[in-house]
């Protein structure tokens, strides 16, 4: 049987009808082919333009990433090993997330003479994992995040760059009493208008997690006791404007600080917990609901 001889230019078209975009570089990183120009390059519009010969830092947009593939690629030379990663691009308003898969090329005698690549466009995928993570990680009524998340957050132990942190122990006042009277649709309202206020009064890189019906835990990182008094004092302000039936909500709050990892989360988290209910004791006479 006859095996049909192709010539270079005709391998590299049959190479560019495949989606993904396949590369080859020599051993000084330097581009000898590539199947597709993408559009994250600098020149390539130009019809007249041609990889071979260039490195990453000379044709990519994006230097952060065009440094980590010189880094990649010097590794993989170092190394004989391959490599697969996945870089995250924004350009002209757009987001892109690109895996890249590498191998190292050697000659008969072992040695290697270059790097193969290949590049799919991934973020279909990637989107799609980020979303199943975030539903996983939400609470439906409130958007916050959930006890799952929580409990897997505080498995890990406080970072030193996040200290000093705060965190509040936070509970709706009278959610018992809400669903009883006016059903369990004006009790989720509650507990919505009180992750409102959390997000109204509290900074964007505070942490905020529902862990329980009407319970929440606050974690606000690089945070002192005294500038969280003031979010508390906030949030009892801001909650009055908040109004259920005609009535403003109420949420009894307590605190503790974590100067630094030598007191754990699980320590503070107890330590504000008890301060948030003798705050509800002073309010109520009734036993907690």
């Amino acid at each position: 049987m006859d095996v049909m001889k192709i010539d270079y230019d005709l391998f590299k078209k049959i190479l560019k009808e495949i989606p993904s975009n396949i590369f080859f570089k020599d051993t000084e990183c330097r581009y000898v082919f590539s199947t597709h120009y993408w559009r994250h390059l600098q020149g390539a519009e130009d019809p007249s333009w041609d990889i071979a010969g260039k490195t990453d830092l000379d044709i990519r947009k994006d230097k952060e990433n065009a440094k980590l593939a010189m880094e990649q690629d010097r590794e993989i030379l170092r190394t004989g090993k391959g490599t697969q990663y996945v870089i995250e691009i924004n350009q002209d308003g757009v987001t892109e997330f690109l895996e890249l898969i590498k191998n190292p090329v050697r000659d008969d005698d072992g040695n290697i003479i270059g790097i193969v690549g290949l590049i799919n466009n991934v973020t279909e995928k990637v989107l799609l994992e980020k979303k199943l993570e975030k539903y996983a990680h939400t609470d439906m009524l409130t958007g916050l995040y959930n006890r799952n998340y929580f409990e897997e957050w505080v498995s890990s132990p406080v970072k030193p760059e996040m200290c000093p942190m705060c965190v509040i122990s936070a509970d709706c006042d009278g959610l018992k009493k809400t669903n009883d009277t006016y059903g369990h649709a004006i009790g989720d309202e509650l507990i919505r208008l009180t992750a409102s206020l959390f997000r109204v009064v509290l900074p964007e890189k505070a942490m905020m997690f529902r862990v329980g019906g009407d319970e929440f835990f606050l974690v606000l990182p690089n945070t002192t006791q005294d500038e969280c008094k003031k979010y508390i004092d906030n949030m009892n302000e801001v909650s009055r404007a908040l109004l259920l039936k005609g009535k403003p909500i109420c949420v009894s709050l307590g605190s503790c600080e974590i100067p630094s990892p030598s007191l754990n989360f699980m320590q503070a988290m107890e330590i504000a917990d008890k301060r948030m209910y003798m705050e509800k004791s002073t309010k109520y006479s009734e036993p907690k609901e």
